[in-house]
């Protein structure tokens, strides 16, 4: 061995350790099988956004600091263990409530007759962009 060779006798000597790898509730994992994948043409490559690689899930419009949440939150294990995958959208979740601005829109409005209310008049109400983030500000409605 290398170590017996060159080692000095009184310090203590590195030892390698095995780590669990990753694995998800209904997702394929496998590099063998993913490569299969993508070398069969049923996905576009590596970056497609049904892969569960780092480039797919960002593709699909997951943040780093949700990918870092992510892996914080699972830790490193020397056991298998299944991850349950709400436990990723749920990253995401807590990610983006923090930083994505909300908006309202009717996309299929119907018509209303308001008979109590003047012609001509408008109403202008205040809505929050960010409820979680008070420097976002506030955004105009009209009625």
């Amino acid at each position: 061995m290398v170590l017996d060779n060159i080692a000095e006798t009184d310090r203590i000597r590195p030892q390698q350790r095995e780590f669990a790898r990753l694995n998800l509730n209904y997702t394929v994992m496998s590099k063998r099988k993913l490569l299969e994948l993508v070398k069969d043409g049923h996905v576009t490559g590596w970056d497609d956004p049904r892969m569960p690689t780092i480039c797919g899930l960002r593709r699909r419009g997951y943040t780093p600091a949700s990918i870092r949440m992510f892996a914080d939150k699972i830790g490193v294990s020397k056991r298998e263990n299944i991850i349950d995958y709400s436990l990723l959208e749920f990253c995401i979740r807590e990610d983006l409530n923090k930083q994505a601005p909300r908006a309202m829109a009717v996309l299929n409005p119907l018509k209303v007759v308001l008979t109590n209310f003047p012609d001509g008049q408008t109403e202008i109400c205040e809505g929050t962009i960010n409820p979680e983030d008070e420097i976002s500000g506030k955004e105009n409605t009209f009625f």
